[in-house]
């Protein structure tokens, strides 16, 4: 086999650099300081004028829950009536049968009609307007 010599310089032997000998640019910048002008921390009050309500005002609620679902956007199946199975009486009432519900596809909730699944009226595609 054949000896590579490699004419590299070696630099091992030389100190590394002092923070002194580095460029302005390596050396690490102060943070700034900022200094508060105490003129700019004087509060300022603005004086305020409150009044009472007339309490005689006749008050119209608005409440956007759906009355159907109250807000939970699901209401029970009416077809199987929250069971999840569409249960069939045979033999005059000796041996009943079910399946799994058409409508709820046994989940027990159908979404509600009134407010579209939203849980409010005028929510999504709703034509509630006032």
């Amino acid at each position: 086999m054949a000896n590579s010599v490699s004419l590299a310089y070696v630099n091992s032997l030389t100190t590394p650099a002092k923070p002194s000998n580095l460029p302005r640019v390596l050396l690490p910048k102060p943070a700034p300081v900022f200094f508060r002008n105490p003129s700019h921390l004087q509060s300022t009050v603005h004086p305020l004028k409150a009044t009472k309500a007339d309490s005689d005002q006749p008050k119209k609620i608005n409440s956007i829950l759906c009355p159907e679902c109250d807000g939970n956007g699901a209401k029970q199946c009416s077809q199987c009536e929250g069971t999840g199975v569409n249960s069939v009486d045979h033999f005059n009432g000796q041996f009943k049968a079910g399946a799994l519900c058409w409508l709820c596809r046994g989940k027990r909730e159908i979404l509600c009609g009134n407010c579209n699944g939203a849980g409010f009226m005028g929510g999504f595609m709703n034509t509630f307007d006032e």
